[in-house]
Order: C-alpha cells, then structure tokens, then sequence
C-alpha cells in the first residue's frame, strides 16, 4: 500500500519521492516555528530588557534586525525546504537550478537591503536629534536629503550587484548608460539647474525651515526643502512647489531673519494748531517711544516737516524690537491710540484733506 502512494506521488510530483516531501514540509514547519521563537524572544525578552536601558540605542538597533532577522529565517528555511526536493536541473526548456538559484539571490539580497535600510534610518535617527542641538537651521534641512542620497546609493549598488550575480553584464549596461548620457543631460537641463539650485540654497543659507520669505510672486513659510523644488505654504495656506532653479535668478526676501520692524508714517494735524502745539506733539511722541521697551531706543525720528497742502505734517519713524507680525501689529496700534490721546489731551485735531473756497464780493 505505501509503494503505491509513492508511486503515485512520483508520478505526479516531478519524481520527488515521499520522503523528499516528508522532510521538505517538516523544513517548512521547523521553518515556522524558529521564525515565531525568534520574534518571541525579540519582542518578549530582548526589547523588554532594551528599554530597561537609559539609551535608546539598543532599542532602535533590536527594531532595526528585527524585521529582517524574520525575512532571512523564511527566505533560508525555503531555500533548505527547496534543495531537500532535490530538483532536475532542467524541465523542458526551463533551467531549474538557475531560476530557484536566480530566486533566492533576489531574496537574499532584498533582506540584506532591509537590513542597511533599517541601520540608514537608525543613523538619520540620531543625525536629527544632534542637529536639533545646533544654532543653524541648515543641518536640519540637509540630513533628509543626506538619508535619502544614502538610500539611493544603497539601492544601486544593490540592484547593480544583483544583476552582476544573475549573469548581466553590468560594464556593458553602464556604458550604454554612458553613451546616452549626453541625451539624458540635454533632455533634463531643468533638473540639472533644479540640482544646482539647491546647491545655493544650502550654500548661501538664504533662508531655512519654517522661515518667511518671499521668491518671485511666492510669500510664505517655507515647510521642505528637497534636491529638485522647495515647498511654500502661502498665508492664504495654499501649498506652492517652486522649482530650485527660481532661487537662482530671483531675490529671495527673508522676513524672519529681520532683526527689528519699521514703523514710517507721517501725522497731519490741522492748520489750527500753534506752535506751543506743534512742539508738545512732537516731544510728546518722541516720550511715547522712549518709554516703551518694545521700541528700538538707538535710532528713532521725530519731527515737524512740511507744511501740506491742508495739514500740518509730523514725520514718525522707529523700530519695534520685535520682528513677529502679530506683534508688531499689537504694538503700532497701541502706538497709534497713544498719539490720538495724545492729540485729544493738547486740543490738537487731525487733519483731513479739504479745501477752502474764498468768494468776492463786487463793490
């Protein structure tokens, strides 16, 4: 009875005998079983003690085997399962030892891949947080950009090696790649001013993460800063992508980086008012910014200027100290309610653009 269910499955599985089969799925289920005790004792026992720890080294590292110690377990015990079966090594037309061989570099190689992916991670991890304790903003902007070059590299050289282990001649492929370069350059001139663009943003550090500037018709606050464009959320909280390129050819405004605010206005009081007026308006101003800390107390300008078409004009200008918006808004609206109590207590009226007409009479 048992010689014939091994006939029959010969028969019917490529000539595998039963016993090939017996211990490919007990492979397969030790396969199982080895994969779900090592996720066990990662995550019951191992990270458990990690984050007993003050660092969180040995936490990150724990998560960063984890996934691909369980991948490496799975692509190895099919590997195992597979040889067990003892293969022909062709079937028809088909190369058997070549493809499972061709298989499993692609599997190998993609857990590898995860794992320095992970450890890339890991390092960007620790890059951020040493650059949240720099004064400069730039650092902060290049280690994304510095993570993702290190991914893009990784992943060529793994995508070029496993072609190498497949049988490409890879040498050939790079200098085709090198022949038509010059088309390729032609074809993304854009890009290649986009690149070189970004290159004088970090070079001239115009301006950094969450900075107000202003570039070309563009006003608000920059929110990424990537090799090709720079993303800006406008104040209207439309998201605009300007390509690096405009960085190049435009002047770039950095409100953020202003060190104090200019108030600037002139003040027109009426014709009526005297000269004992006048110079108590003008003292009187000058006290208002000298008492307040919020002004810039080194170079402030108050004076009586010109005598306007039908007002007396008061030329104001001063800094506030701070560079906030909402603030400074805060502070020139008390400024100005302060000249208008000011104006009321010396019986001194605004002046308001009017005319006066004088008719003669005939004698």
């Amino acid at each position: 009875m048992f010689q014939n269910v091994a006939d029959l499955l010969s028969q019917y599985s490529f000539h595998i005998s039963a016993i090939n089969l017996i211990i490919f799925f007990l492979i397969i289920f030790l396969t199982l079983a080895a994969r779900k005790l090592a996720l066990y004792i990662f995550e019951k026992k191992l990270l458990l003690l990690a984050a007993r720890t003050r660092t969180d080294l040995d936490d990150l590292i724990l998560k960063t085997f984890k996934a691909p110690l369980g991948y490496f377990i799975l692509a190895m015990g099919a590997y195992l399962a597979i040889g067990s079966l003892h293969l022909p090594d062709r079937l028809g037309i088909f190369d058997v030892t070549a493809i499972v061989r061709s298989i499993f570099v692609l599997v190998f190689a993609l857990v590898l891949l995860l794992l320095v992916l992970n450890i890339i991670d890991v390092l960007g991890h620790y890059l951020a947080r040493a650059t949240m304790k720099t004064e400069t903003r730039l650092d902060e902007q290049m280690v994304p950009l510095l993570i993702k070059s290190l991914k893009v590299v990784v992943v060529t050289l793994t995508v070029l090696s496993v072609m190498q282990n497949l049988g490409w001649n890879v040498s050939s492929l790079l200098a085709g790649v090198g022949i038509g370069g010059l088309a390729m350059a032609l074809a993304a001139q854009e890009t290649v001013s986009n690149l070189f663009g970004s290159v004088t943003v970090f070079s001239d550090r115009a301006f950094g993460l969450g900075d107000w500037i202003k570039v070309g018709d563009v006003e608000g606050t920059v929110e990424y800063v990537g090799l090709r464009s720079t993303r800006i959320r406008r104040f209207d909280q439309a998201l605009v992508t300007v390509p690096n390129s405009i960085f190049i050819k435009s002047d770039i405004t950095n409100f953020t980086r202003m060190q104090k605010r200019r108030i600037n206005f002139t003040l027109g009081v009426s014709y009526r008012t005297t000269r004992e007026q006048m110079v108590q308006v003008v003292q009187g101003i000058k006290k208002l910014i000298e008492e307040d800390p919020r002004f810039d107390h080194d170079f402030y300008m108050v004076h009586f200027t010109e005598f306007g078409a039908s007002s007396l004009d008061v030329f104001v200008y001063c800094f506030t100290v701070t560079t906030a918006w909402d603030a400074f808004l805060t502070v020139r609206e008390e400024l100005n309610l302060k000249i208008m109590q000011l104006l009321e207590g010396l019986g001194v009226e605004i002046a308001f653009p009017s005319r006066t007409i004088y008719l003669e009479e005939e004698k």
